[in-house]
């Protein structure tokens, strides 16, 4: 009866919110979590939400060597966070995910966190401004709809301070939310600002950051004309790695005219057939569909200290992008690389080692083409032979 007790709590419990991902959200206001009850609605549907203050002592990130979250909200202050910048960056290199809102009088510490992930926050004090794109004619409230990866079809309302990043967009570095050609920022007149900036690792772990804390207030988001809702509900989905993740699987590579997969090694000039599965995850049907580049973008490389081969894969049935070519004449160990860094989805690292060999002494073919002027040279050199001793014995 004992054991049929612990059977039924215990399927109970899997089905409560205890068994899924937590999420610390660390702020100095309380009022934020009135302000912000749609946002946080939207968060606590999915997640197990701690609410913390960013003085307090009664959190811990890391204990007994187990980080006792998987993803962390901050909202900024005027006062440091008593836990130290380099723990906040290894929660992020242990492949977690960080959301950072951010104000024009935010401390040194956040400004030097965010610095960390490539993104630098404008002037303190300092806020957007746009006297053509805002609302009710208040151009400390301004709008755009110059909306990167997160699919968001309706104007965004900001208010806060820009965020700008280094003068080239990297791979790991991008803007989700940038200001129209007509705002600007801070004495200097800054354009080309970005009002939420994102940053994603080597190792897919994800940072979202923000320089205004009202981008995600219910006054924003109970607006149906604008699209702040659909934003965080982007944000969430993106930021905490649910949307855009990427995985590859059943690598094939094996002679066009075989059936032999993953041979150890081929031979100069063989025909070779390659192939792998992509699929990307579909979190409303909680599924792995097939992905499609549009973009035609998948490339394989076949290297050796440089790629003999930089080529985009073909399209397949389902999950499947293949491609056959010629190996090269050139014999060593190679690798197929797939290097996939597409801005907005998880990064696709693929390696598959193989060595390619010479030709045996019995696979070349009886007579070369290159080596005709031998033949013609040796043919001749005895006809020229047999033509001189019937010469020499018919000479009297």
């Amino acid at each position: 009866m004992i054991n049929f007790l612990i059977l039924i709590l215990g399927v109970v419990l899997a089905g409560t919110p205890y068994n899924q991902k937590k999420v610390l959200v660390l702020s100095d206001n309380p009022a934020v979590y009135v302000s912000h009850s749609q946002f946080f609605n939207l968060l606590s549907k999915q997640y197990r939400v701690d609410y913390k203050n960013i003085q307090s002592n009664t959190f811990n990130l890391q204990l007994f060597g187990e980080w006792q979250y998987d993803h962390l909200i901050l909202f900024s202050s005027t006062v440091d966070l008593k836990v130290s910048i380099q723990e906040l960056l290894d929660f992020y290199d242990s492949g977690r995910n960080i959301l950072l809102l951010g104000s024009t009088d935010q401390s040194k510490y956040f400004r030097k966190f965010l610095n960390s992930f490539g993104l630098d926050m404008h002037e303190y004090g300092s806020s957007v401004v746009d006297y053509f794109n805002n609302i009710r004619g208040n151009q400390n409230v301004v709008t755009t709809s110059n909306v990167n990866i997160l699919n968001v079809d309706k104007p965004i309302a900001y208010q806060g301070a820009g965020l700008s990043m280094t003068p080239y967009e990297t791979f790991q570095v991008f803007g989700l939310v940038r200001g129209s050609e007509t705002a600007f920022s801070g004495p200097n007149l800054s354009h080309n600002i970005i009002y939420v900036g994102a940053t994603q690792g080597r190792n897919n772990a994800r940072f979202v950051a923000t320089g205004s804390w009202e981008i995600l207030s219910d006054e924003f988001l109970n607006n149906s004309n604008l699209g702040n809702q659909m934003l965080a509900e982007e944000i969430i989905r993106w930021g905490f790695g649910q949307s855009k993740i990427l995985k590859a699987e059943n690598l094939i590579h094996r002679r066009l005219d075989s059936d032999d997969i993953k041979p150890y090694n081929y031979r100069l000039r063989e025909d070779c057939y390659f192939s792998i599965d992509i699929y990307e995850w579909d979190y409303q049907n909680d599924q792995w569909i097939p992905y499609v580049s549009t973009d035609n973008d998948v490339l394989l490389e076949f290297v050796m200290l440089d790629p003999y081969y930089r080529v985009p894969l073909k399209k397949g049935q389902g999950p499947k992008y293949e491609l056959s070519f010629k190996i090269p004449d050139v014999y060593g160990v190679f690798q197929f690389k797939i290097n996939y860094l597409k801005p907005g989805y998880t990064f696709l690292k693929i390696a598959e080692k193989i060595t390619v060999r010479p030709f045996r002494h019995d696979e070349y073919g009886r007579y070369l083409v290159q080596a005709l002027p031998y033949y013609f040279s040796s043919f001749g050199t005895m006809a020229g032979f047999v033509v001189f001793l019937i010469a020499f014995l018919l000479n009297k």
